[in-house]
C-alpha cells in the first residue's frame, strides 16, 4: 500500500517554518521558472535554515533532480557549486540571542498577573 501526494513546495525537519516561508513567497514564480531557477529556489530555502553562522557546502547540501522524462541525477561539485555562490547574504542578526530585561526592583510589589492577593 502506499500514499501518493503532490507537492509543489515543502519543507520538514527543524527550522523548516524559515524554508516554507520563502517557498510560499516566491511560490507564483515557479510554474514559468526553468530547471536551473528551480534549483536555486530550493537551495535558497534550504540556506534559510541554517544559522547565520553556518554556511552550505558541498559537503553539507544535497541537491537531486527528478523530473519528467529525465533520469534521476544528483548535483555534485562545480554543479552544485555554482548554485551555492548564488546564495543571497545571511543576516548575521537574525540569530543573535536576545537580552534579557533587567530584573524588577525587589520593591516593586506583586507582578502585574499575579492574582493571589
Amino acid at each position: 500500500s502506499g500514499n501518493y501526494f503532490e507537492y509543489y513546495a515543502m519543507a520538514i525537519g527543524g527550522r523548516s517554518t524559515s524554508a516554507k516561508t520563502y517557498l510560499e513567497k516566491h511560490f507564483d514564480k515557479f510554474s514559468s521558472a526553468d530547471p536551473d531557477a528551480l534549483v536555486q529556489h530550493a537551495v535558497e530555502a534550504l540556506n534559510k535554515t541554517t544559522a547565520s553562522d553556518q554556511s552550505l557546502t558541498t559537503k553539507n547540501t544535497a541537491v537531486c533532480i527528478i523530473s519528467k522524462g529525465n533520469k534521476f541525477r544528483e548535483l555534485q561539485g562545480d554543479d552544485l557549486q555554482k548554485f551555492l555562490d548564488k546564495l543571497e547574504k545571511k543576516d548575521p542578526e537574525a540569530d543573535a540571542p536576545m537580552e534579557d530585561a533587567p530584573a524588577a526592583p525587589a520593591d516593586a510589589g506583586a507582578a502585574p498577573m499575579d492574582t493571589s492577593g
